[in-house]
């Protein structure tokens, strides 16, 4: 967010808030007249810069009346639309005020307390750093202004969707403040601006909405630092078995595999892994819900962040699959690869076999991937229920992880028991990647079976062991299945 204040004090000199310029006298006439009209609100804004441009564009085609204050109208006037109004004494006329300044400029507003108060001033400003301590910048301002309404608010929003107008992801505005009239009257502003309000409470929330906009994928950091660990693992686990082996072996050099092939063969390991890592903490949910036979005992913190952090684990497997297909595309357009095809007559319908079903289970498997990545983005998944969001997240995101799985194994096929293929008595790397998900597939299919499903559905609707608490499961015909409710 840019939010400059560079021109925005209003009564830094005492004679320059007595001599009004024309435009200022202007001004005032049309505020005299704006505020005659019903259902178009004055809205202030103290400050010149960017941001504030952006603010009063935005305001100005929502249907407000706007004015801007600044120590020098003249100057600043060409800067905004013809409908606002620049002029020096802007924050004694509205009734709204945004305070676009940077934070350290606040003290030149000390002058304007007494024209400030009983007034709703919305702070929109950030931090340098992420302040884990207070006070924010909202609260110094409240600090200031004791006898103003102080709302916390659009400091999440960017200049740019003020200017193009609300986009999917930028159209939440979060919004704190001690006066609910105040947080009431800037709600109303913001979805008359198109912008949708999230209260998030008390002015003491603050903090927490100025620390937003400097978090960078807070969500994002496990699972992008395990996709590198788990790349780094097996590309060297790959360069050790077919690179070094051969060349320590006999001598012979393979060093030309670094750049692509190995890359293309990690590639899907990393995947595979990252795409099981998306449905273990589920199970483990499960089993825990089974074990301990509630539903209302908190899980482990671990297991709370491995739940919500799933959505990042899958695109960073669909990323990995994607380049993986990439990579493959790519293996003809080598010379090394050219120079095996014109070297090699012999026909094995074995692997020709296993290639085509290969590369078929694998279309189907980035195929549903796709699809998995697609529903995952807020625009797609807002036009979905939440039945349809759970099929395609659950059922298809299994059956992508069988599809996955299965590929991997076609690739395998029976090398797995060749001895040759273990390069220094270490497993060929499809055979590490196979055993997480089949393990997860596994223990899914115990899930379904009916004792087990039957317990966790009751659990997952409210019983509980050790309150022996019995009730019927709705049938078939979805209902609710409370009227033969008994406690024992």
């Amino acid at each position: 967010m840019i939010h400059t204040g560079n021109v925005n004090n209003e009564a830094t000199d005492s004679q320059e808030r007595t001599e009004q310029s024309p435009e200022t006298y202007r001004g005032s006439r049309l505020l005299e007249a704006a505020q005659t009209e019903p259902g178009s609100p004055l809205v202030g804004i103290l400050g010149t810069g960017d941001f504030s441009r952006s603010l009063a564009r935005r305001l100005v085609a929502s249907g407000h009346q706007v004015v801007v204050g600044s120590r020098n109208p003249k100057r600043s006037a060409a800067l905004f639309p013809d409908e606002a109004e620049v002029w020096l004494e802007a924050a004694s006329q509205a009734d709204i005020v945004f305070v676009a300044l940077f934070p350290e400029h606040y003290s030149s507003l000390v002058e304007l307390k007494q024209v400030l108060g009983g007034r709703v001033l919305v702070d929109v400003s950030n931090g340098l750093c992420l302040n884990q301590d207070g006070p924010s910048n909202a609260e110094q301002l409240a600090d200031m202004f004791p006898e103003s309404h102080v709302v916390k608010g659009f400091n999440t929003i960017s200049a740019w969707a003020l200017q193009s107008g609300p986009r999917d992801g930028s159209r939440q505005v979060f919004l704190c403040s001690d006066s609910s009239v105040a947080k009431a009257s800037v709600s109303q502003l913001c979805r008359r601006m198109g912008f949708i309000p999230i209260d998030m409470g008390p002015l003491s929330a603050s903090l927490e909405i100025e620390n937003m906009p400097l978090y960078l994928f807070p969500s994002w950091k496990l699972p992008v630092l395990l996709s590198f660990a788990l790349f780094i693992f097996f590309y060297l686990y790959n360069f050790i078995r077919d690179v070094l082996h051969p060349y320590v072996t006999s001598g012979k050099s393979a060093f030309y595999k670094m750049p692509i092939e190995l890359v293309n063969v990690t590639l899907p390991c990393v995947a595979l892994v990252m795409l099981t890592l998306v449905y273990v903490p589920g199970l483990c949910a499960a089993f825990l819900q089974l074990w301990w036979g509630t539903k209302y005992k908190r899980f482990p913190d671990f297991l709370d962040k491995w739940l919500i952090q799933r959505k990042q684990f899958g695109l960073c497997s669909f990323l990995c699959a994607a380049l993986h297909m990439i990579y493959s595309l790519c293996l003809p357009m080598r010379k090394s690869a050219r120079f095996t095809m014109l070297n090699q007559d012999s026909w094995v319908s074995e692997d020709v076999w296993r290639m085509e079903l290969y590369v078929s289970v694998g279309i189907m498997a980035i195929g549903l991937l796709s699809l998995l990545a697609v529903t995952s983005l807020p625009s797609v998944a807002n036009t979905v229920n939440w039945r349809e969001f759970s099929f395609i997240q659950s059922s298809l995101g299994h059956c992508a992880l069988f599809m996955a799985t299965l590929h991997t194994c076609l690739f395998g096929w029976t090398r797995a028991f060749d001895a040759k293929q273990y390069h220094f008595y270490l497993p060929p790397t499809f055979l590490l990647v196979v055993i997480p998900p089949v393990s997860v597939l596994i223990f899914r299919s115990l899930l379904f079976l009916p004792c087990v499903a039957l317990k966790l559905r009751k659990i997952r609707r409210g019983w509980e062991k050790t309150r022996h608490i019995r009730f019927t499961l709705p049938d078939e015909d979805c209902r609710n299945g409370l009227e033969d409710v008994s406690h024992v």
